[in-house]
């Protein structure tokens, strides 16, 4: 399956080459044991979410990363 910011976080945290950009903006996001309840929600959309914490500058590098990586 192809991996973009637009995949939801379960799918995302199936590849290891997403979780290695999300972990270096975010360390130990993806091994919260509470992401459970907003594990069906799109990349994109769980990133702009005020609890992430992250400028807009990095969501926008963190979307960019993804969405590069099975770009074709």
């Amino acid at each position: 399956m192809a991996i973009s910011s637009k995949s939801k976080l379960r799918e995302v945290l199936e590849d290891e080459r997403a979780v290695a950009i999300i972990d270096e903006y975010i360390p130990g996001f993806v091994s919260n044991p509470e992401l459970g309840p907003v594990a069906g929600m799109k990349m994109r959309v769980l990133l702009k979410f005020p609890q992430v914490g992250l400028p807009k500058e990095q969501i926008d590098e963190i979307i960019a990363r993804l969405d590069a990586l099975d770009a074709e």
